[in-house]
Formats: C-alpha cells, sequence, structure tokens
C-alpha cells in the first residue's frame, strides 16, 4: 500500500509493513504539558512524600491518580451525535455508563481512550450505517456523558467485557488507545462464548505496564513508587501487572483478522510499542503514519479503516 497522498497534506502514510528511522524519543514532558493541567507535577511531589512516610499509602495515590478522568466538556457537535443514537444505561459494580447504538446489520463495537468519549467515532458511524453495519458506540465510566470521576484500566476491562458478552457475535471491535488495551482483554477473557470477527488497534500500548508507567512519570511519580505499585498491583486487582498484556491476550485469541494503526511520532504511545506488537504477532496489519499524533484523525486512515471492517 503506498503511502503518501494529497489528503493527508504534510502528513505521511507510510507503506504497510513499515516505519520511518525517526530515533525514539522520550517525550514524557511535552506529552505532560500538552495533556495535564500545569500543576501535575504537584500531584507526583505529593505522592513522593507520602510513600517515603507510608509506601502502600504511596501505592494507593499512585494508581488513584492514573485513575482519575480529566473529563472534557461535551460540544454541542457532540450532543447531536449522541442524541441520534439509541441510548442505553448500562452497570457495572460500581460504575454506571451508556452506549448509543445506529443503524441495523452486523455489530460493530467501538471503544474510545482515557479522557476521550465516544462521539469521536461520528464520521466512522456514519460510514459504517451507511454500508449496513450497526455501530454500538461506548462512553466508558467518567468520560461523555457517562456519570463517574475514575476509570481504572482493570474497571474499564470488565465494564467493556460487560458489553462484549451481551452478544454472541461481533463483526468487529474498533479500539483507541486505553480502549485498545480494555477490549482486547476483555475479549480474551470471553473466548470461547463470544466471536469477534476483526480488531482494529489504534494507538495503543503493548501492555498495561508500559501505559501505567509512562503516564506515571507524567505526574512526577517517582522511580521508586512506581517499582512498588507494581509489586503492589496483584493486591488492587487480584491479578499481577503482566496479566494486563495486549500481546498475550491477543494470541489467546486465535489470532483473529487484526489491523493495528499507529503514528511514529506518537508523543503519547512510543513508537517502540508499536514494533513490540508487530514483532510479537506477524499476522497483525500495520497502518504505520507520521505526524498524525496520537489521535489519528485523517481522512485517509478513516477509509482503510473502514475498508478493513467493510470489505
Amino acid at each position: 500500500m503506498k503511502a503518501t497522498t494529497k489528503s493527508l497534506s504534510a502528513h505521511q502514510l507510510l507503506p504497510v509493513g513499515k516505519s520511518g528511522s525517526a530515533p525514539a524519543i522520550d517525550n514524557t514532558q511535552l506529552m505532560a504539558a500538552r495533556f495535564f493541567p500545569p500543576y501535575i507535577h504537584r500531584v507526583g511531589q505529593v505522592i513522593n512524600t507520602v510513600h517515603q512516610v507510608h509506601s502502600k499509602a504511596g501505592c494507593r495515590l499512585t494508581m488513584g491518580a492514573l485513575s482519575v478522568a480529566v473529563r472534557r466538556p461535551v460540544r454541542a457537535a457532540d450532543r447531536a451525535f449522541y442524541e441520534s443514537g439509541q441510548r442505553q444505561e448500562h452497570r457495572c459494580g460500581k460504575h454506571r455508563f451508556y452506549t448509543y447504538t445506529f443503524g441495523q446489520g452486523p455489530a460493530v463495537l467501538l471503544l474510545h481512550g482515557w479522557c476521550s468519549n465516544g462521539a469521536r467515532w461520528a464520521p466512522y458511524v456514519q460510514e459504517l450505517c451507511r454500508a449496513g453495519y450497526q455501530a454500538v458506540v461506548m462512553d466508558a465510566p467518567s468520560h461523555g456523558q457517562s456519570p463517574g470521576r475514575f476509570l481504572s484500566v482493570p474497571d474499564y476491562i470488565r465494564c467493556a467485557g460487560q458489553l462484549i458478552r451481551s452478544r454472541a457475535h461481533w463483526h468487529a471491535v474498533l479500539a483507541h488507545s486505553m480502549g485498545s488495551l480494555a477490549g482486547v482483554i476483555s475479549a480474551s477473557e470471553q473466548a470461547g462464548k463470544v466471536r469477534i470477527g476483526k480488531f482494529v488497534l489504534m494507538s495503543t500500548f503493548s501492555n498495561c505496564d508500559a501505559l501505567m508507567s509512562k503516564f506515571a512519570r507524567c505526574l512526577g511519580v517517582s522511580e521508586t513508587v512506581l517499582s512498588d505499585t507494581r509489586a503492589w498491583i496483584p493486591k488492587y486487582t487480584g491479578k499481577p501487572l503482566s496479566y494486563f498484556c495486549l500481546i498475550e491476550h491477543l494470541q489467546q485469541l486465535g489470532p483473529p483478522n487484526t489491523l493495528l494503526v499507529a503514528d511514529e511520532k506518537d508523543i503519547v504511545v512510543p513508537h517502540q510499542e508499536t514494533k513490540a506488537i508487530l514483532n510479537a504477532l506477524p499476522h497483525v496489519k500495520p497502518i504505520i503514519t507520521s505526524g498524525l499524533g496520537h489521535n489519528l484523525r485523517c481522512d485517509t486512515v478513516r477509509r482503510q479503516v473502514l475498508n478493513f471492517i467493510t470489505p
């Protein structure tokens, strides 16, 4: 698949199976400045101080801080998108969240990432419905129009799993960022009970350890606190941190027909995460872009994703 197209302007769509030669750069500070409030480093300072006094409390504070959802205002256009779908309320443990269903036909589940919302998928939903598919869009707890203030990765996995097992068959799961981790792991936990035809994973970490580490460093959490938090995770989740690995769960799934879309200059997900997935899972079909960033908003990318889902 050839790469550069006029519609991408200054951005470049690299040939499938190849990536650019951009060196690995630690963009943690740039990510912190762009996605977090300016006082965020104080949170890390508090956590580090508490950890010196009581290590377990420091670990709890770290996980609590990483679970805070920085909710962005729902725009008028997003609200109109939600209102055009059929809303359904769901309860999963202590969480409450909404889904929005559009169209009729084979069902596609759409999962957003951290601090995003289901309305990010509006252009995809329009095309899916036009092609004769049903789109089920999730607003994860504490995101979009769903209530709440906190969402951890394990809780997202449980909520997504509840949705996945509500049907015997999903034509596809389309997920972005943290939604990709949640979607793959929850689908793996339903293996043998629910059939999923295809996965599209966009801008995803290869495992939860990499995600947690990147965001904790954005907060200014020390490496000592981060190391202790990794060891404490089994007491928090009931599972070791190594369990939350996208690569291993994708391997357990079969492997399914999977497309991976990533940008080599993404400041949120380091490009080595994409390389790790592709090296471990040669069956995964890649689309690597350059210059689109974490959100991958691009007409050309959208067309290629939809062509994969709706051949």
